[in-house]
């Protein structure tokens, strides 16, 4: 059995919707807003005044130095020191800051062990017996003859 605890927060009156008694019908019938445009006409009309309230509220474009910082302010990094409250971490805490730290930390000791030796390449690869068999077979010695006669 499953028990729920339903609050009702707020009510929105009028949300644009019709209800089961302004259509007449049972719920199955309701499909979403009564101004939703159901015509291709009131379709490409309602996109187009749309477009146009877009560009009558769009805010001014900026360039050069001020374009990039709006565009760093304006980023979402993802944020691992968010609360569920929306309450804002500190900012020595937020991933524009701590992400480039902990490339550069890693970096950094990228670096020092490479320097340090710990990182290296290997020596000669080890050969075994059949390394050596294979080396001093004929069917080595004849492809190699016939490479160079063709050349």
């Amino acid at each position: 059995m499953l028990d729920l605890d339903i609050e009702i927060v707020d009510v929105e009156e009028n949300s644009g919707f019709a209800t089961t008694a302004d259509m007449g019908g049972s719920a199955l019938d309701m499909d979403g807003p009564i101004n939703r445009p159901r015509t291709p006409g009131a379709i490409a009309a309602a996109y187009e005044q749309k477009m146009r309230d877009k560009a009558v509220n769009a805010p001014e474009e900026k360039e050069g130095v001020a374009w990039a910082i709006d565009k760093i302010k304006g980023s979402y990094f993802f944020g691992l020191f968010e609360g569920e409250t929306g309450q804002e971490a500190p900012w020595y805490l937020k991933p524009s800051i701590t992400f480039p730290i902990a490339f550069a930390v890693v970096g950094l000791a990228f670096w020092a062990s490479l320097a340090g030796g710990a990182i290296s390449e290997r020596g000669m690869p080890s050969t075994d017996e059949l390394d050596e068999i294979i080396i001093s077979s004929t069917f080595v010695e004849n492809a190699i003859t016939m490479a160079a006669s063709n050349m």
